[in-house]
Order: structure tokens, then sequence, then C-alpha cells
């Protein structure tokens, strides 16, 4: 079968590391080609094993992908034709699978996304499906759907899917409680991922949120413990409230992150989402919480120990690493924050 998952801008390595490495020993996966924000595949295990990946943020069922799409309204005959002589037999195995409710007369709603120039309309492709499936016996709905349908074209390729996810997959069942701002799960589980994991590690948040960070970081494996600390109760309480009672050793502090109570030399990965700019507000003021932060995530990280940072202030955390010489970014990745420009650092001892 072949599926695609969506991932926020600038992981798509990180997705295709994850998949090879979850799937990519046992035969059953074979990875065709990485786009922008989509990774193409094919996977002949259980469909609900796929559900489980933490850098994607939907999972879909790839129905029918029609190549060499044209600007002209006729190529919409190619979509709607292939989906009148499709067999949806394997299809709705695939769906049982991950545990959709199969019916007789299918209730689907249909979402259209188009790029590009073209001479029809996103509302014209959606048209073109829905009809298609109706005259399949499907029942088009504007309330609850058992399928949700999507139709793409992007470039020269045409897509039509079934979306496997739901909102868990991108959301995590754990975010039960939020702050302004929190950061994507799928963000967090990537910065995770670039520092490393190892079962011993004392690992710190200390700007920690809802404590999306560290809750990525306990799910991944077995650490020897959990550091998070936030300058906002609000945040803490919120980190407290996600948590619940899982995942110990842990501890939490209210703190200012530029004066941590830590000894030296004690943490080996720090990962950490940087204040942006409209948080602070004020350049000058942010340019110190960065030194000021740095020089502290420096003093209580071991000799062999790793950062990971977000920011949106490149030139700043650039400069304030220049000042610190001894520190070496090693690796910087953009992404899409919320919509903006973001860059994940990891740094370690130059």
């Amino acid at each position: 079968m072949l599926y695609s998952i969506i991932v926020s801008a600038g992981l798509e390595n990180i997705a295709r590391e994850e998949l090879s490495e979850r799937f990519g020993n046992t035969g059953d996966l074979k990875i065709l080609e990485r786009k922008p924000q989509r990774l193409i595949f094919q996977y002949t295990g259980n469909p609900r094993e796929l559900l489980s990946l933490r850098t994607a943020e939907h999972l879909f069922l790839i129905l029918k992908r029609i190549p060499n799409m044209t600007r002209s309204r006729s190529s919409l005959a190619a979509l709607s034709g292939s989906l009148t002589r499709f067999n949806f037999k394997e299809t709705y195995e695939c769906c049982r699978q991950v545990g959709i409710n199969i019916r007789k007369r299918m209730p689907f709603r249909v979402t259209s996304r188009l790029s590009g120039k073209r001479n029809f309309r996103r509302v014209d492709l959606q048209r073109v499906i829905e009809r298609a499936l109706i005259a399949r016996g499907w029942h088009l709905t504007s309330g609850r759907s058992v399928l949700d349908v999507w139709a793409e074209v992007h470039g020269d390729d045409g897509y039509i899917s079934i979306k496997l996810s739901g909102n868990d997959m991108a959301q995590r069942p754990y975010k039960q409680a939020h702050i302004l701002a929190s950061l994507k799960p799928t963000v967090a589980y990537s910065m995770v991922r670039l520092s490393r994991p190892h079962p011993t590690d004392v690992f710190l948040d200390a700007m920690c949120g809802a404590g999306t960070i560290l809750l990525e970081r306990a799910l991944m494996g077995r650490y020897g413990y959990l550091i998070g600390g936030d300058v906002s109760s609000e945040a803490l309480d919120a980190t407290v409230a996600n948590f619940g009672r899982k995942h110990r050793p842990r501890q939490f502090f209210q703190w200012d992150a530029r004066k941590l109570p830590l000894q030296r030399r004690t943490v080996d990965k720090v990962v950490c989402n940087l204040p942006f700019g409209e948080a602070i507000g004020n350049l000058p003021q942010l340019t110190n919480l960065y030194r000021q932060t740095l020089k502290e995530y420096a003093r209580v990280l071991k000799p062999r120990g790793r950062m990971v940072l977000l920011t949106s202030q490149r030139r700043t955390l650039d400069d304030e690493l220049e000042r610190l010489h001894f520190l070496d970014a090693r690796q910087r990745l953009t992404v899409d924050v919320r919509g903006k420009r973001a860059w994940i650092y990891v740094i370690r001892f130059a």
C-alpha cells in the first residue's frame, strides 16, 4: 500500500530517519520520495503501527497518484475517472486496521488543496471528487464523516488520499493543559531526537513551558533524570498537569534560567525552546537573556554533553555563540514554527 505523512517544514529528514529506524529493518518499508513537508512510501505491514510515528502530523493512505497533471480543466477528468474504476476492497481493509468503521453507504467529506497556476479552482477539484464518490454510492455529509478524503494537486502530481490519523497524532493525548505559544509535540520530539538520547541522561529543559519537550524525552525511552523549570508558575502548573503521576524520576522548579540552582557539569542534555522576539519585545533585553542563559547552560553541561536550542532570533544566538568561543554549533536546521521561520541549533563544546 502507498502512504504519505505530513510533517512540519524542515523536519523531513528527521522524519525519514524515524521511518527508516522504526520500520526499515523489517523489509516492509520502501521510501519513495521526500517532498517539502511530505514523505511518500510503500509499507506492507499493519498501518496501525504507522500511527505511532512521532514526527508525523498526519498519515494518509494514497488511493491514486496521477502524474503529469496539466493546468487544463480537462485534467480533472483523470482524477475523477480513476475513482470511477477504483477497487476499494484493500482500502476498506486498511481503514478497518486503524479502527475506522466501514459502512455500506459511506459518509464522507472532501478536503481539496491546490498549488500552482491552474485553469480550475480548488472548489472545482473538490466537487469533481465528491460527484465521483457519490456515484459509487457514498454519502456526502457536512457533519461527522467516516472517511476524510483529500484531493490535492501539487506541481505535476495529483493525489487522492484518505486520512487515517486523528488529531492525537499531532497533538498528543498528554497535552491536557496548554499555555500560549506552546511548542508543537512533533517539533519537540525532533529536538529531543537531535540530542541523541541515552538511557542514563540527566535531561534539562530550563524554560519548559507546558512540559512538551520533557514529555517527549520521557516517552522516547529510558533516562536517568528529568529536570524542568520555568519562571512562570502557570507554565509549571501546566507541566505538572500534563505529566500527572507518570515518568519518574523527575523534578520541576520555578526559577530564572539565568541563575540555575544546579551544580557545575551535572547535565548530559539541554533541550530548550528559547523565547522568540515577540515574547520579550526588547532586543537588548533579549540579547542579555540569551547571553546569560547560554553561560548557565554551558556551566551545567557535562564536557561531552549536547545542547539543542530552538530560536527565531538567529542573529542574536549566532552573536552570542561567537562570544562564547568554547561553544560550537554543529548543526542548524531551518524549521517552521507557528508559521514563522525558526532554527534548531545542535551545540557542543568546541
